[in-house]
């Protein structure tokens, strides 16, 4: 796994511990409990951020998952937003037994992102 943060922060001389402004993306997809996947197409992954020690994340400003079966060829999924909520749409039919490394990219309305990709997140049954 690699995650890359992105934020602005600054020198508080009245603070001796000030909190930096990062975020953790959240996931949440239809995976068993062996953390696998059906082979089929038109699957949503929603996706959001959380704060990390006490940060208020903003709303997202925009989203974008991408997928592999092999680390090297990658496929955006189609990512849409409603009412606040986000998800990507991943398509899976043909895939069974393939792993699946996912890479997204989440900025927050406050200016923070993270950026995070993850080899084989899960597999595809």
């Amino acid at each position: 796994m690699r995650t890359t943060w992105g934020f602005t922060s600054k020198l508080d001389a009245s603070a001796c511990s000030q909190r930096r402004p990062v975020l953790f993306p959240c996931y949440e997809a239809p995976l068993d409990g062996m953390k696998t996947a059906p082979a089929a197409n038109g699957q949503s992954i929603g996706l959001g951020v959380t704060g990390h020690a006490g940060y208020a994340a903003g709303a997202l400003k925009s989203a974008k998952l991408s997928y592999s079966y092999d680390g090297e060829n990658w496929t955006d999924a189609k990512v849409s937003e409603r009412g606040g909520w986000w998800s990507a749409v991943v398509d899976h039919a043909g895939a069974a037994g393939k792993p699946v490394s996912r890479k997204v990219e989440l900025p927050d309305a406050n200016g923070a992102s993270v950026t995070q990709a993850v080899a084989r997140a899960y597999d595809v049954r």
